[in-house]
C-alpha cells in the first residue's frame, strides 16, 4: 500500500504547489458534468483533459461539475482554470487534512467538510473530504474518491424533481451540503445500535475484546466530533457569505443544516460519556469478578487454616500424647475437621457470604 504524502512534505515549496497530500484512497479520477435549467438538462462523464475542456464549453444556465478522485491533477487544474479558481483553493482540495471551513473569493465561495459513511464490507466509519465550490451559476463538487453519496441528488436532477432546477447553483450547494449532513445521522444511528448492543454484552460477561471496540469506538467519536464542531462554523460562514453566492431564501435551508449540525454534535457528547460509563461498567464488572474470586478463596482459606492447626496438633511428635494410643483418636481427629469445616460453613452462609 502506497504510503499517504504528508504534511511536511510541502515544506519550502511555494504556496498554491499542486501537490495532493494525505492517503490516496483512488488511482483515478472521474469528471460528471451536469447542465441545467427548468426546460433543459444533460449529463456527461469523462476522465480526458481534452474532452473534459469541450464539456465545460457547452452552454447551459447552471452547471454542476462533480470530480471524484484527486488522482489526476492535471484534470483538477484543467477544470480550475476553466472557472478562474485561485491556486490556494486547489492547493486546499488536494490537502485531504484540512479542518471543515469555508472562505469568501471574489467571485465565488470555498467549502470544505468530512462525509461520513458505512462501509458495506464491515459496517466501519469511512470518512473523506469533500469541497464544494459556489459560483454564480455553477457549482463544483470534489470527493477523494468515487462515491454514490449524490447518485440519488443526481437522478432528481434528471427527472425534474425538487426546487433544484428552478432555483439554481445556491439552491443545488446547499442540497448536496444537506445529503453530507444526513448521512452523519446514517453514522450515528447504527453507532447508537452498536452501543446498546456493546453495553449488554458488558454487563453479561466483560471480556478483554470489548475494552478494544471501546476505545476503537472512542477514536471514531473524536473523528466525528473533529468532523462536525467545524462544520458548524463553517455553515455559520457559508450562511453569512456574500449574497451574491448564496440567495437570503436560500440562507434560510442553511440554519435548518446548521440546526442539524448542533443536534449531530449533541449526539455525539453524549456517545462519549455513554463511551466513558461502559470503560468504568467495565472495569467495574472486572473488579467485581476479581471480588468474587478473592471471596470464594478467602473462604476456603478460612476453612483450611482451623483443619491445619487441628492436624499440627496432631503431627507434632510428643512421646506422651493422649490420642496416640487411643483406638478412635484418628477418627476423631478427621471427624473434628469435619465439624469445624461444616460449622464455618454454616456461619458462612448465614452471614449471606456464600
Amino acid at each position: 500500500m502506497k504510503k499517504p504524502i504528508r504534511q511536511s512534505n510541502k515544506a519550502g515549496l511555494p504556496p498554491g504547489t499542486l501537490l495532493h497530500v494525505g492517503e490516496l484512497k483512488s488511482n483515478t479520477s472521474m469528471v460528471t458534468v451536469c447542465g441545467f435549467g427548468e426546460s433543459i438538462f444533460w449529463e456527461k462523464s469523462t476522465d480526458n483533459v481534452e474532452e473534459c475542456r469541450k464539456i465545460l464549453r457547452e452552454a447551459a444556465p447552471t452547471l454542476w461539475v462533480n470530480i471524484d478522485g484527486l488522482a489526476q491533477v492535471d484534470l483538477l487544474q484543467e477544470i480550475s482554470t476553466f472557472f478562474n479558481l485561485h491556486p490556494l483553493t486547489i492547493e486546499d482540495i488536494l490537502n485531504t487534512s484540512q479542518r471543515p471551513k469555508q472562505e469568501e473569493y471574489d467571485h465565488y465561495s470555498y467549502f470544505t467538510c468530512r462525509a461520513l459513511s458505512l462501509a458495506d464490507s464491515n459496517g466501519a466509519i469511512e470518512s473523506e473530504q469533500v469541497s464544494l465550490i459556489i459560483g454564480n451559476n455553477y457549482v463544483l463538487s470534489i470527493s477523494e474518491r468515487e462515491t454514490d453519496i449524490f447518485t440519488a441528488k443526481r437522478k432528481r436532477l434528471k427527472m425534474n424533481k425538487g426546487a433544484v432546477r428552478l432555483k439554481g447553483a445556491d439552491y443545488l450547494a446547499y442540497s448536496l451540503l444537506d445529503i453530507i449532513v444526513d448521512h452523519y445521522f446514517v453514522v450515528l444511528e447504527k453507532t447508537g445500535e452498536n452501543l446498546e448492543d456493546l453495553e449488554e454484552l458488558i454487563l453479561q460477561k466483560p471480556t478483554e475484546i470489548y475494552l478494544q471496540t471501546i476505545h476503537a469506538l472512542k477514536r471514531e467519536m473524536i473523528a466525528m466530533r473533529q468532523a462536525a464542531w467545524p462544520l458548524r462554523e463553517a455553515i455559520i460562514g457559508l450562511e453569512q457569505s456574500n449574497r451574491v453566492f448564496v440567495d437570503p431564501d436560500v440562507s434560510l435551508h442553511l440554519r435548518d443544516v446548521y440546526s442539524h449540525v448542533v443536534q449531530i454534535i449533541d449526539t455525539i457528547e453524549i456517545y462519549r460519556e455513554m463511551l466513558s460509563g461502559m470503560l468504568d461498567i467495565y472495569l467495574s464488572s472486572v473488579n467485581n469478578k476479581l471480588n468474587e474470586v478473592m471471596k470464594i478463596l478467602t473462604i476456603f482459606a478460612a476453612i483450611f487454616i482451623p483443619l491445619t492447626l487441628i492436624s499440627g496438633i496432631y503431627g507434632m511428635n510428643f512421646k506422651f500424647m493422649p490420642e496416640l494410643e487411643w483406638l478412635y483418636g484418628y477418627p476423631f481427629a478427621l471427624g473434628l475437621m469435619a465439624a469445624t469445616a461444616i460449622v464455618l460453613l454454616g456461619y458462612f452462609k448465614r452471614k449471606r457470604w456464600l
